[in-house]
């Protein structure tokens, strides 16, 4: 029986992934911050641990041989330093305590964001980084840390990038009956997606069958814009489509809540990160998974995956 290790197992991608890898029979434990999505989690069998894997104290004998280790802690809204505890100082934390433990792999799962504002054409595995924002500067800190990781010490790391994740649960379509939801910019602009239930299959993918140091991106077969996305969310859920926010607008909106949170010490509705990966073209190609992992999506692009949204909308999709 393979054994899963989940940093963040609580969150919205953590929690699918442990009950993707039950229903294949893994054996699953994890490390999370939500007691109530422990409890549920541990309805099915996984052992979860609350703790904060920013604290090398904490993640002290976390790592058993032959463990496949999914780093799936992450902040985009959060003030600079928690992104920075969070997307570096954990991978940090991490790979020191399962160093010479033997696992099979560690497989970190980030955004986009390295790609900066991205790219009128595909973009690959291969496309270089260019990061204009916090996170995706300290994204790529990250992965070069555990490149020399891989390089020094053989630490088994992989890496995912995953585009915009949805899927029932997230209130989408509550959000645009209330008005809540707004584009930036019209949205205009292209971003790939991934369905929830998809990601989690690339990630059992990637751990089982995945080579250490390669890249891969978690992505659809259908780039499509933002607006195109909603405008069909929409119609299928008839509900009235987002309105939208001037670019300009939304960055005095970034600087103010910036200042706010000099004060508050917290997240913020809108913040430069989020506005970069809303606003970039991500055009991504899920050659590698398809081809090099075989991966068979449930949700091959944003039309099939809109249904199961709809088929939630009654519980808070």
């Amino acid at each position: 029986m393979p054994n899963a290790l989940i940093l963040g197992v609580t969150g919205y991608t953590g929690s699918t992934l442990a009950r993707c890898l039950v229903e294949h029979g893994w054996s699953v434990r994890g490390i999370g911050r939500s007691d109530t999505a422990a409890a549920d989690l541990e309805d099915l069998g996984v052992e979860v641990e609350i703790a904060d894997v920013a604290e090398p104290d904490e993640l002290q004998g976390i790592g058993r041989k032959d463990d496949h280790v999914f780093y799936l802690v992450g902040s985009v809204n959060g003030a600079r330093a928690w992104i920075e505890r969070v997307c570096l100082e954990g991978v940090k934390a991490a790979e020191a305590s399962l160093t010479n433990t033997d696992i099979a792999s560690f497989v970190l799962v980030q955004t986009l964001a390295p790609y900066g504002t991205g790219l009128p054409g595909p973009i690959g595995e291969d496309t270089p980084d260019r990061p204009n924002s916090h996170l995706g500067r300290v994204s790529v800190r990250a992965e070069t840390h555990l490149r020399a990781a891989l390089e020094e010490r053989n630490f088994p790391v992989r890496f995912v990038r995953a585009g915009t994740i949805y899927g029932p649960g997230r209130r989408t379509i509550r959000s645009m009956r209330d008005g809540r939801l707004r584009l930036i910019g019209g949205g205009l602009n292209t971003a790939s997606r991934i369905h929830v239930s998809d990601l989690a299959k690339v990630l059992h993918a990637v751990a089982e069958r995945g080579c250490d140091g390669k890249m891969y991106l978690a992505v659809d077969d259908l780039p499509v814009s933002l607006n195109a996305y909603f405008d069909r969310l929409a119609e299928r859920a008839k509900v009235p489509a987002p309105g939208s926010t001037p670019r300009w607008l939304a960055q005095l909106m970034i600087k103010f809540f910036g200042a706010t949170s000099l004060i508050t010490r917290g997240h913020v509705p809108l913040s430069h990160n989020l506005y970069a990966l809303v606003t970039a073209n991500y055009a991504c190609s899920n050659t590698r998974v398809r081809e090099e992992l075989g991966v068979d999506l449930a949700y091959p692009t944003y039309v099939e995956g809109i249904e199961s949204l709809l088929d939630e909308d009654g519980k808070d999709a």
